[in-house]
């Protein structure tokens, strides 16, 4: 009887210095972001730093993409996966074009191919439900390329100049109306911060 006691509280003891163990080798492991001279930066203390610096911007940006495909579900507006692959190949010509290749691009700025689809697919979904409309007239044209003759291209002729205008021009009624859309989201939404 003694030796089935000595026994069972052996294993109890082992049984639980395994356990100690795993418990402290995943705390060493996930537990810690990285070790600076054998001192150790806790998760926890990266975290709560993060949240200081730039918590309150990424949570906007969380809020706002939350917002976005909410209503895009709503509305039954989805982004094909060609229209995706299509951008991201403009975006990787663009890149090649100045002799370097979209995977370091991406792993420079801490981004997968996966993250940067995400993005496409929010700004096509803004795009498509903001539903920016502009018609640009000759007068603000005019007047945009008076205002901005000095960073102008000299050489381009007049119609490559009126047309960089009308483009810079759209893009600047695009933006300000997806903006507004943006604006006019958040304040309708019931948003609860904890």
């Amino acid at each position: 009887m003694k030796n089935e006691k000595v026994k069972k509280l052996n294993f109890n003891f082992i049984f639980l210095a395994i356990i100690l163990g795993l418990i402290i080798a995943l705390y060493y492991k996930y537990g810690n972001v990285a070790i600076v001279n054998g001192k150790a930066i806790s998760r926890l203390a990266y975290i709560r730093n993060v949240q200081k610096v730039s918590g309150q911007q990424v949570l906007d940006q969380m809020i706002t993409e939350s917002l976005i495909q909410s209503e895009a579900d709503k509305k039954g507006v989805k982004i094909e996966k060609a229209a995706i692959d299509e951008a991201i190949k403009v975006i990787d010509d663009q890149i090649k074009e100045q002799g370097q290749s979209l995977d370091s691009v991406l792993l420079m700025a801490g981004m997968t191919r996966a993250d940067l689809e995400d993005k496409i697919k929010m700004q096509k979904l803004v795009e498509k439900l903001a539903a920016p409309t502009t018609e640009i007239t000759q007068v603000e044209i005019d007047e945009f390329l008076k205002t901005n003759k000095d960073m102008l291209p000299a050489k381009a002729t007049k119609a490559e100049l009126q047309e960089l205008a009308k483009e810079q021009l759209i893009q600047q009624a695009s933006q300000s109306a997806i903006t507004s859309w943006l604006e006019g989201l958040k304040k309708d939404a019931k948003i609860i911060y904890k």
